[in-house]
């Protein structure tokens, strides 16, 4: 009963704080759900980055080789057999023109009627050369080049390297930014928490003396600090989740429809988002209110 009674007693004084320094309350949610804002859209940002790189390198070990319109039968037959000799190359997947345009016309789904008005197809046979190993990728574009029936040659190695050179660029500024809204979030509830303590001297100095213990003293404002953090933990959260609603309702499609490839739905990331805000906020409010209490407590 005595825990409960206690545990009762330093709710009531850690809401009675929260009416006494209302204005530093409302800076301190702000600033802990500023931070949090910007760390979680860049979060999101890195996670669909992953997700691409992560896609685009399934792409790696194949090249893809476009062959000329003007190429005979034979021709196409002959080169996949040079190509077949290479050691290097693991396999081999031919796409007729015709059978290019119908992949190209189930990538608009329901609007494919549109390509129906098309004069001709303009797509090309290619070919699908899957490597042994991604080393060799360059070498082989290089050698199958020139080759006369070939028009052009593709592989994405060199596009995958550079948006991890962006993801990193991304990564290293988010962070430092959330890095220092982070720090000034923690002096903030800091200031707030010391503010509170400092109003409370006297009666804190009357508990010390009556046999109260520090973990009993110190309670109300560690609550005080955790409130703080959830609150703006919470603000964080739905102005993320639904601003990642709004983008993912504008451009998922033609993502889709450019690289063949979706970004992460809200459904899937709204679990993981709301766990990582509400436990950086509450953290971020104990630390801010830990660092305030034990100069003033511990004398």
């Amino acid at each position: 009963m005595r825990i409960i009674r206690q545990a009762v007693n330093i709710l009531k004084e850690s809401f009675k704080g929260l009416r006494r320094n209302m204005t530093m309350a409302l800076a301190s949610t702000v600033s802990v759900a500023a931070m949090l804002t910007l760390f979680g859209f860049v979060f999101l940002l890195i996670l669909n980055i992953n997700s691409a790189v992560y896609h685009l390198g399934g792409e790696l070990d194949k090249v893809v080789v476009y062959l000329k319109d003007d190429l005979s039968t034979e021709g196409i037959n002959e080169l996949i057999d040079d190509i077949g000799k290479d050691e290097r190359v693991k396999q081999i997947q031919y796409t007729s023109k015709e059978k290019a345009l119908e992949d190209f016309k189930e990538g608009f789904g329901e609007k494919a009627y549109i390509l129906e008005s098309l004069p001709e197809n303009t797509l090309p046979a290619s070919l699908v050369v899957t490597l042994k190993d991604l080393s060799y990728a360059g070498e082989i574009a290089q050698e199958v080049k020139s080759n006369q029936g070939v028009e052009r040659v593709d592989y994405h190695y060199e596009l995958v390297q550079k948006m991890m050179v962006f993801e990193k660029g991304v990564k290293y500024i988010g962070y430092a930014i959330v890095l220092i809204l982070l720090l000034v979030s923690v002096l903030i509830i800091h200031n707030t928490i010391k503010i509170a303590v400092s109003n409370r001297q006297r009666e804190i100095n009357i508990m010390k003396y009556v046999g109260a213990t520090n973990s009993y003293i110190r309670g109300p404002f560690l609550i005080e600090g955790i409130i703080f953090g959830l609150f703006g933990a919470v603000l964080a959260f739905f102005i993320v989740y639904y601003g990642y609603i709004f983008l993912y309702d504008k451009i998922s499609i033609q993502i889709q429809n450019l690289f063949g490839m979706g970004i992460s739905t809200p459904d899937e990331i709204r679990n993981n988002l709301s766990v990582i805000f509400l436990c950086i906020g509450s953290g971020i409010g104990y630390l801010g209110s830990l660092v305030s209490t034990e100069r003033f407590l511990d004398v």
